[in-house]
């Protein structure tokens, strides 16, 4: 019997980026068939835009803090309906309904946990997870979560995999990210001006940057003698990403997993107006384990400027890109679903044992 796979997740690339990545996965596993539970947000139709993904829209639309809870007969309703053999839960409280729902239909439910800091609704759904995965060490886990828990990495696409760091010419891609792009921006160029002439001379600029800045930011980077690309989207973040000694980005966890995957180090921006200061989190992991280094808030331009001029005019970005790949988690998606798999096998009571390369063990790994 084909499984129905139910994926949940809030509205941001945060959680829905993963969660398509994991889905991909199930398929080529033959794990089961994903189903995406969608709230019609334009997000969700570019990210899950292949064929054979299945969707079917959210029959509740809970505001307030509370009112998940009144949409949950109305969750046991669709899940009977469309005969979901799993729930897969990626945060925000859309899961939480569906998790709850689950839980009431003894359906197996799963949580991925994108971030160091777990969220309010994964923090929730984990007493009633069959198993918690994890991108890294969650700061002050519970003792359920670690009973529960395994730490196999974020899910990405499979083109992120370990590459060669080309010679020349010396390249910095810089992401803007979605959120507080314009501060990414402004601190960037404003290092930028006092870089080292040698430096400007010998380093190309690959920029993405919102669209509202893109114009703007392109012609800076042209004043101030700079040969950049800038643009507000870049499709292939693999060939970007290989193709350069440095990044400097955000810290949300897909990016710092593509990072780490491809073997690239990063000078980190952490989005800090999160109340739980996840990206501060995750970008001190990195830094903590010599993968990047982490920009203050209240770091000078001068300080930024040193900072990119150590890492590449002496060469350090080698040491710090060797580190970052270390780190790095290219096929955490397939373990993911392959564990998934194991687990619901042996609810129906079928036999894995003559699967090779299958994941036998999963040690739970939670930082204290």
């Amino acid at each position: 019997m084909n499984r129905r796979i139910l994926i949940v997740g809030g509205h941001t690339g945060g959680h829905l980026y993963p969660a398509e990545s994991l889905a991909r996965e199930l398929i080529a596993g033959g794990v089961g068939t994903p189903i995406l539970l969608e709230h019609q947000r334009p997000l969700e139709q570019r990210v899950f835009n292949e064929d054979g993904m299945e969707k079917i829209l959210a029959p509740w639309h809970a505001k307030g803090r509370f009112a998940f809870l009144s949409s949950v007969p109305a969750a046991i309703k669709l899940l009977r309906q469309h005969e979901i053999s799993a729930v897969i839960g990626f945060g925000a409280f859309p899961s939480v309904t569906a998790g709850l729902a689950a839980r009431c239909l003894r359906i197996p439910l799963y949580l991925h946990e994108q971030n160091r800091v777990m969220g309010k609704a994964n923090w929730f759904l984990a007493f009633l997870a069959e198993k918690v995965f994890l991108s890294s060490p969650i700061v002050s886990p519970s003792r359920n979560l670690r009973s529960k828990s395994a730490i196999l990495g974020c899910p990405i696409r499979p083109e992120f995999q370990p590459c060669e760091v080309p010679d020349a010419p010396l390249r910095c891609l810089i992401l803007g990210g979605s959120q507080g792009a314009e501060e990414v921006n402004d601190r960037v160029l404003a290092a930028a001006d006092l870089l080292k002439p040698e430096l400007k001379q010998k380093l190309e600029i690959v920029h993405m940057a919102s669209e509202p800045n893109t114009q703007q930011v392109r012609k800076a980077w042209s004043d101030k003698g700079f040969s950049a690309r800038v643009e507000p989207y870049l499709p292939e973040m693999f060939k970007e990403m290989s193709q350069s000694h440095l990044v400097i980005s955000r810290a949300g966890a897909s990016t710092l997993a593509e990072l780490t995957a491809v073997g690239r180090g990063g000078v980190f921006l952490p989005y800090q107006k999160h109340a739980d200061q996840h990206q501060v989190h995750n970008a001190r992991y990195l830094e903590e384990r010599g993968a990047g280094i982490v920009l203050e808030s209240d770091a000078t331009a001068e300080q930024f400027a040193g900072i990119l001029e150590k890492l590449l005019l002496n060469g350090l970005w080698r040491e710090y890109s060797s580190r970052a790949g270390e780190l790095g988690r290219p096929r955490a998606a397939t373990t993911i679903s392959e564990t998934i798999r194991i687990h619901l096998d042996a609810r129906e009571g079928r036999s894995f044992s003559d699967r090779p390369g299958e994941p036998t063990l999963l040690r739970n790994e939670v930082e204290a």
